[in-house]
């Protein structure tokens, strides 16, 4: 993925998801969020899913700027610091860059998105004991040149949600640089995180597990890397359901991006991404927070349960 503002709030290792061989996913039990929505495995006319298309590359398309939902605005101010010092003759540094994201509504809501002002000061303590300790007792292995780079881009909106993607990497002297991205949803009104399953049916769930992980092994992206690589065992279903983006296109058509990295180093930023037409249901759409009044002139098409969901708050006035 190619990201715009660079930080570093996440200083260690991406969230590594260890490869282990694919076995039939189990149906995991609702979330409490989902059981609070009134979500449930007899949720009435929810549409079922289809995934569009389903690749290993670079993830889901993002932008420079964050994609909010009409009357939310983004405050960045991004941090840096750099740090200098001689370790027995020989020349040690630390750079970080990390930011603060704030998001602010209508009424005067406001929440930080992210701030990563406590993540550069744990960074900068543990690079000062570590030059401490070389001073002390030196080595000839030691690295001591460090460095920490993080950065927010926008990932869709669709109704009160909006998706966000986050890639981080660093260095601090170890045998390699670790690093990664996550994508992300979040709900503009509350300012919290939600996971897919929070959107879903649990019948929309398992199925949507299930097809992604009947998908999976028929990947490739053509130089060597298959969707094998990707499958996370039975911790597939939590990784669905916390790696998915909401998109929005200029019709108004509603998409679910589901997009994750293998957690193998030598993979990189490989992602497998699953394309999904977002359910035309009442209360999905509900869920996220879209319910104007449809006005037939302003949709491409029309809202049954086998159209794509057309998002009313994404069409032009």
């Amino acid at each position: 993925m190619v990201s715009s503002v660079t930080s570093s709030q996440v200083r260690t290792t991406a969230p590594t998801q260890q490869k282990t061989p694919a076995k039939p996913t189990k149906e995991a039990a609702p979330t409490a969020q989902a059981k609070a929505a009134g979500w449930g495995s007899g949720a009435a006319k929810a549409s079922s899913l289809k995934i569009a298309s389903a690749t290993i590359g670079d993830g889901s398309k993002l932008s420079e700027k964050l994609q909010l939902p009409k009357g939310f605005s983004a405050e960045v101010k991004p941090m840096s610091e750099k740090l200098t010092d001689k370790v027995n003759g020989k020349s040690a540094s630390l750079e970080q860059n990390d930011l603060k994201v704030s998001i602010s509504g209508p009424g005067g809501k406001k929440f930080t998105l992210t701030d990563g002002a406590e993540s550069m000061k744990q960074t900068a303590s543990d690079w000062k004991e570590e030059v401490a300790a070389q001073k002390k007792e030196p080595s000839e292995w030691a690295q001591l040149d460090w460095d920490a780079n993080h950065s927010i881009s926008g990932a869709g909106t669709a109704g009160k949600m909006f998706s966000v993607s986050e890639m981080y990497e660093s260095y601090m002297g170890g045998a390699h640089p670790n690093g990664g991205s996550v994508i992300s949803t979040w709900d503009a009104s509350t300012g919290k995180q939600v996971k897919l399953d929070q959107f879903l049916t649990q019948k929309q769930m398992a199925n949507l597990v299930k097809d992604i992980e009947v998908k999976l092994p028929k990947l490739s992206n053509g130089d060597g890397v298959d969707g094998t690589s990707f499958a996370m065992g039975d911790s597939l279903r939590d990784t669905i359901n916390s790696n998915s983006a909401l998109t929005t296109d200029k019709s108004g058509k509603v998409q679910i991006q589901v997009a994750w990295e293998s957690g193998i180093h030598a993979l990189g930023g490989q992602m497998a991404h699953c394309t999904v037409d977002a359910p035309t249901d009442p209360a999905f759409r509900k869920t996220i927070g879209s319910r104007r009044s449809v006005r037939a002139r302003s949709l491409p098409v029309v809202l049954t349960e086998e159209a794509p969901f057309v998002c009313p708050d994404a069409l032009p006035a």
